[in-house]
């Protein structure tokens, strides 16, 4: 998959500290922690369904939760989130490096039961190319899981600001480069089949691709919603 040049002076690299992996660089470290802190926090008290990312994959109501596949897991946040709400996910994540940190992450949170019992197995995380998953879908090893919904959320494009973003951005873009073909994902997702395609994007940034049927706002992004089949 085509990806930007790293830049030569910044290597971020695995380290595991006290029983966590971490992604460290220059000037910080980033892990994943699922059970307690910002993301334990939403877990309790985010919002429920009424968060932006719910509303948007269609969770809502009594309405049996819809199957998702996150094609762009990163540090699983939103994969996570929509998991504890009820929702089946296999998120893919490409870069065996992220994968290797969100996939800590995710042990640690299954060993801790209030967590583990919000989660209730809803929740499978796959190293793997979801371009290419979109594109045999039913042949893929993971083709069993048929979704109703599929949720991307490729590397934003730099800020135009002279501000650094924030840390863990940073390392990801040393680490990964640009999402350089996440339109060919959005479009492989379009052609696949799947009835209903979500994509996050920065609030003041312009649709990926025409063909939005609506948008639900968040706080700095949106999620633009895609419905191929009608």
């Amino acid at each position: 998959m085509p990806v930007a040049p790293k830049p030569e002076n910044f290597a971020p690299r695995l380290e595991r500290i006290d029983d966590r992996l971490y992604l460290v660089g220059d000037d910080g470290k980033v892990c994943v922690d699922f059970v307690t802190g910002p993301m334990g926090f939403r877990r309790r008290r985010g919002g429920g369904r009424g968060q932006a990312v719910a509303k948007a994959v269609g969770l809502k109501g009594s309405k049996t939760p819809p199957r998702v596949v996150d094609a762009t897991a990163g540090l699983g946040r939103d994969a996570f989130i929509l998991a504890t709400l009820g929702c089946p996910v296999l998120a893919i994540e490409r870069n065996p490096d992220i994968h290797a940190l969100c996939a800590d992450g995710l042990i640690r949170a299954l060993q801790d039961p209030d967590t583990a019992d919000a989660l209730a197995d809803r929740l499978v995380l796959h190293q793997g190319d979801a371009l290419r998953y979109l594109q045999n879908l039913t042949d893929s090893p993971i083709g069993t899981f048929h979704p109703d919904v599929l949720y991307l959320d490729p590397m934003h494009p730099p800020r135009k600001k002279s501000a650094l973003p924030r840390l863990e951005m940073r390392l990801f873009r040393a680490l990964v480069g640009e999402d350089l073909d996440q339109v060919e994902l959005l479009e492989a997702a379009l052609q696949s089949g799947i009835k209903r395609v979500v994509v996050k994007r920065p609030a003041n940034r312009e649709p990926m691709l025409p063909g939005v049927v609506s948008s639900i706002p968040g706080k700095t992004t949106r999620f633009d919603i895609y419905l191929p089949s009608s």
